[in-house]
């Protein structure tokens, strides 16, 4: 049998170790990627959830693999003008053969579902709340025009806007300009805001 000391020992040494698992393996599985892989044929409709948000595609003109790819917005950049909200999602088609489509063909709406932070963001004119598509030809962030929809079990609804692009699309709200100018001048800092337990797509 262990002694009194001998046990006290360990547990001093087991509690740091416990610590720092419990602080830092829920980031490792918020940060992994995810993908979603779906074959596609002609003439169906597909709704392709990944994390909290998906694809939906009305009366394919595809054949071929649809491919998404879920990922957070790097810690790094958590100071940008854009606060993502949710894992950014990476939209791509390709053909029987492998090579990728170049043109988007049909209807293919990308979607995000709200919860409560994120419902009154998108409430707030001024937080300029919507969904956000990286140029693939020009660079930088672009506005994609965004619609509120009612969605049945989820009082808060979805954002969705119309695919016009192989690349990536997300849900981020803007920094006030004045306030942006004083975090870069470092004369305040902000901690993000974390939006609550999102809702589970249907």
């Amino acid at each position: 049998m262990l002694k009194p000391k001998t046990i006290f020992r360990l547990a001093l040494f087991a509690l740091p170790v416990f610590i720092f698992l419990a602080n830092v393996m829920p980031v490792f599985a918020f940060q992994q990627t995810l993908r979603e892989e779906v074959t596609l044929d002609f003439g169906k409709n597909y709704d392709v959830s990944i994390g909290n948000g998906g694809v939906f595609i009305d009366d394919s003109k595809y054949r071929g693999t649809l491919v998404l790819k879920a990922e957070t917005w790097p810690e790094d950049r958590m100071m940008a003008w854009h606060m993502f909200t949710q894992r950014i999602i990476d939209f791509q088609v390709f053909r029987e053969d492998g090579q990728p489509f170049l043109w988007v063909y049909g209807l293919v709406r990308v979607y995000f579902n709200l919860d409560k932070f994120q419902y009154d963001k998108w409430a707030d004119e001024e937080a300029n709340m919507s969904i956000w598509y990286f140029d693939p030809l020009g660079g930088g962030w672009k506005k994609c025009l965004t619609r509120w929809l009612p969605m049945a079990g989820n009082p808060y609804g979805r954002l969705w806007c119309e695919v016009r692009h192989y690349t990536r699309y997300g849900l981020a709200y803007t920094q006030p300009t004045m306030l942006m100018k004083m975090i870069k001048a470092g004369t305040i800092t902000v901690t993000p805001t974390p939006s609550e337990t999102p809702t589970p797509t249907p």
